[in-house]
């Protein structure tokens, strides 16, 4: 660019000193000049769309971070957990009314805030990450709340569900007390890649989960 700067000047110095244009002084003028702005646009669009995509990342990255922080403190704070290979059907089903695959939905019974209460999550295939919560005894106080999107643009495929049970034998085997949350995000799949948060929590206390799995049974209507 330095260079066809430098041969614009000194066109433009001979030309001065000639007192006149010529039609092939003009056309090499116009060449160079074409040549400096397609040079000027190209690095513009360039930069355009290196923020582009950190715009994009940065914007996938928060919401699944917000989506795991939301499940890492009431996961933390709960009694049972219910195994997400078995939770699918428990959560309704897509908007174009095909199931809900396995370890795409979760299922606690929580205390926290000191709020006794069942949390259900759910990815549908819209990319919508959902969350509803009942009392244990929605059957006589009705405390029912609707299904709340509290994240977007969250594209796991079936072959990396976003909840599961970490079965080892340390951590409870059957009766697990570590739940594995993985979450990839996309805000705009043509101008970014996806980010993926993975996280690891555990309940600070499922003695209950084999006395007291009915806790959060039976569930309300999807």
């Amino acid at each position: 660019m330095m260079r066809a700067l430098s041969h614009l000047r000194a066109l433009g110095a001979e030309l001065a000193r000639d007192g006149g244009f010529t039609l092939i002084e003009i056309s090499i003028a116009i060449g160079l000049l074409g040549t400096v702005l397609a040079m000027a646009f190209g690095a513009l669009i360039s930069f355009q769309n290196a923020i582009g995509k950190s715009d994009t990342r940065s914007q996938s990255n928060d919401q699944a971070r917000l989506a795991v922080l939301q499940i890492d403190r009431q996961v933390r704070s709960g009694n049972v957990l219910y195994n997400p290979a078995a939770e699918g059907a428990n959560a309704g089903t897509n908007p174009d009314g095909t199931a809900i695959p396995t370890g795409f939905a979760m299922r606690i019974y929580t205390q926290s805030n000191a709020v006794e209460r069942c949390v259900q999550w759910r990815l549908l295939n819209t990319y919508d990450l959902q969350k509803r919560a009942w009392s244990p005894s929605w059957g006589t106080d009705g405390q029912v709340s609707g299904w709340r999107t509290v994240a977007q643009n969250i594209v796991n495929l079936t072959s990396s569900p976003p909840f599961a049970l970490d079965t080892n034998a340390n951590y409870g085997g059957a009766n697990s007390r570590l739940v594995k949350v993985d979450l990839i995000s996309n805000v705009r799949a043509s101008n970014g890649s996806n980010v993926e948060i993975q996280s690891s929590v555990e309940a600070r206390n499922t003695e209950y989960f084999a006395s007291n799995s009915g806790l959060c049974s039976p569930i309300p209507t999807p």
